[in-house]
């Protein structure tokens, strides 16, 4: 038999009377190269403030990461980077609390690529990059993201600053050279990884803008037959080295 209205809003002042605690709202894990973060949004909840547990499925049943905590997240950057895990978490007050709220998370899955790294060198009027795979943290050693995506590839887009034509290029290494640019000329740089295995693709990083030069500055003998310099300092190229 169908409940009447009454009978609905008598149970939802019951329910408000108990105290009941709501569960938490928005839960989503939000997670860059391996960086695991739980988050969640706080429910309303007139009696006073909340406390949070997050926990994760092992073989030896739920596990206990954030205890008790008054933030509305939790890292599990430490779960293995292989297979599917259930994590849930819950709203607490004094000795009452809420129900589970469960999501269901695979790290190599689900993982975002986070923006590559980029070291440029000018030379001329030609841009020589090279290009470094996203770092993962909380592992014992220094490793990439290269370690775990072994068919991780870039794409580079760049574009004279100041317009909006964009030229893309696909390097087969970690390594290129973008050559026969206009010289004296402020060109911008971005690179984005992707897997082309799992049709995923990365962040991009921020733009990086440096100016070109000319053949003509390498070899400044003929302008420089008055400024003292020596020959062995000014036939050595020009160029720098950025690391984003």
């Amino acid at each position: 038999m169908a409940r009447s209205p009454a009978c609905w809003l008598i149970g939802c002042l019951l329910v408000s009377a108990l105290g009941m605690v709501p569960p938490p709202k928005d839960v989503r894990m939000n997670s860059v190269n391996f960086k695991n973060i739980l988050r969640w949004e706080s429910p309303a909840f007139a009696r006073g403030n909340l406390t949070f547990t997050a926990q994760y499925l092992s073989y030896r049943g739920f596990q206990n990461v954030c205890k008790n905590t008054a933030w509305t997240e939790c890292d599990f950057s430490s779960l293995s980077k292989y297979g599917d895990h259930t994590l849930r978490v819950r709203a607490e007050f004094a000795n009452e609390h809420s129900d589970w709220v469960n999501i269901t998370f695979c790290p190599v899955d689900d993982t975002i690529i986070g923006p590559p790294g980029m070291q440029i060198e000018v030379i001329a009027d030609s841009l020589h990059m090279r290009l470094l795979a996203p770092q993962i943290e909380n592992e014992p050693e220094t490793w990439t993201m290269k370690n775990f995506y072994n068919s991780l590839a870039y794409n580079v887009q760049y574009w004279k600053n100041g317009t909006d034509e964009k030229f893309r290029v696909t390097p087969q290494y970690d390594f290129e050279v973008l050559r026969s640019l206009e010289p004296w000329t402020t060109y911008c740089v971005q690179v984005q990884g992707f897997l082309l295995d799992r049709n995923k693709t990365g962040e991009w990083s921020e733009p990086v803008c440096e100016r070109t030069m000319d053949d003509d500055a390498l070899q400044p003998r003929a302008q420089c037959e008055e400024c003292g310099l020596s020959l062995q300092t000014i036939s050595r190229p020009f160029y720098y080295t950025k690391v984003m």
